[in-house]
């Protein structure tokens, strides 16, 4: 049986053709020699124009750091703010990466556990019983991996005044899917000018844009951390292909009409999953803001809320999901939701369809 690999953070979109043009006529322009390790001073302007338009943030251009990739991005700016010991607090369900780059920076990951029966709002209350006297970052992810939950403005201003209260915590925030929102756009943390001395960005192009093989992300930070992270890229990879950057500047200029295409297509899709879902009780969703994956809770396919059932355990029941009927999800216990899968519906429309038929048949 072939197997539908749902688990993947990849969508079903090729890169956009405006970013494949830039990128060959940088090419056809030998422009394959290192360039600037900070990045090209064109993508650098591009998303600082696109923050101003966007966001009406007003970003230096000379603030943003073109990584190879987000994940290079958030490595980078974990290794330049933590020392050993530092507490990093992160709301679950949350991207899995994030705990073994927090520990290779010597920081200790403290956990909010999730409330998918709340929406998976913010809870300041429970987010400010974490905080201690170790606690040097806040991490948020808008939209949210796996969830999909976009924070509403109203919910960023209750953190805001949180490190107001906090006057040494800093905030990482991922924006890496913000491009792909459903209802209105998602506001970007660089909202709140104020506490810019202890707020980063990380974004990149991997996903909204379908990039994901281009290895292309950035890094908006404070000047003196930014400063840290640059040294240590020029240490490591002496910057980002030149070429692929121009077709990232390219993409960045075009951004409303790929987000467009792109969310377009994804709706469909996201209410095909919603109308199928909704006929199979036992397994639990919130209907994602942003993104493409379902966060399924299949509490109610273990034991002990089903004696009958033969899984106690979620990796089980992902494990005969796969071999009984081909397909793979993604666990959430490295998520920090132990009784959750992630799924993604970006696949063609043909194969979406072939997966959810198996997901009934497994789930009846």
């Amino acid at each position: 049986m072939d197997v539908i690999p749902l688990h993947l953070g990849v969508s079903h979109f090729h890169t956009p053709a405006v970013a494949v043009m830039a990128m060959q006529e940088a090419v056809g322009r030998h422009n394959t020699y290192y360039g600037p390790n900070e990045g090209l001073p064109e993508l650098r302007y591009a998303l600082a124009q696109r923050y101003l338009e966007d966001e009406n943030a007003p970003v230096p251009a000379e603030q943003i750091l073109i990584t190879h990739g987000a994940k290079h991005a958030i490595h980078l700016y974990l290794q330049s703010l933590l020392h050993p010991g530092d507490e990093v607090v992160a709301l679950a369900p949350y991207w899995f990466a994030f705990p073994e780059l927090i520990r290779q920076s010597g920081g200790k990951l403290v956990t909010v556990p999730a409330n998918p029966e709340e929406g998976y709002a913010i809870n300041l209350e429970d987010l400010r019983q974490k905080i201690t006297p170790d606690t040097k970052l806040l991490i948020l992810t808008n939209p949210g991996n796996p969830t999909g939950k976009v924070y509403s403005l109203a919910e960023l201003q209750q953190v805001a005044h949180l490190l107001e209260e906090f006057p040494n915590l800093h905030l990482l925030s991922d924006e890496i899917y913000d491009g792909l929102a459903y209802q209105g756009r998602v506001n970007s943390f660089l909202h709140f000018e104020h506490l810019r001395d202890r707020v980063a960005v990380v974004n990149g192009f991997s996903k909204s844009f379908a990039m994901s093989g281009w290895r292309i992300g950035y890094l908006i930070a404070p000047f003196d951390i930014l400063h840290k992270a640059t040294e240590l890229q020029l240490k490591l990879i002496s910057g980002v292909s030149p070429f692929l950057q121009a077709g990232a500047a390219a993409a960045t200029q075009h951004r409303h009409q790929i987000w467009q295409h792109f969310r377009t297509d994804l709706d469909t899709r996201r209410q095909l999953v919603i109308q199928e879902l909704e006929q199979m009780p036992k397994l639990k969703f919130t209907v994602p803001d942003a993104g493409y994956y379902f966060t399924l809770q299949v509490d109610d396919c273990l034991q002990p809320k089903d004696p009958a059932s033969p899984f106690q355990l979620v990796e089980e029941w992902a494990a005969a999901l796969k071999d009984q009927v081909g397909l793979e999800v993604l666990c959430g216990t490295k998520m920090g939701m132990p009784t959750a899968v992630r799924m993604s519906f970006a696949l063609p429309e043909e194969v979406l369809e072939s997966a959810l038929l198996r997901l009934k048949a497994f789930a009846s």
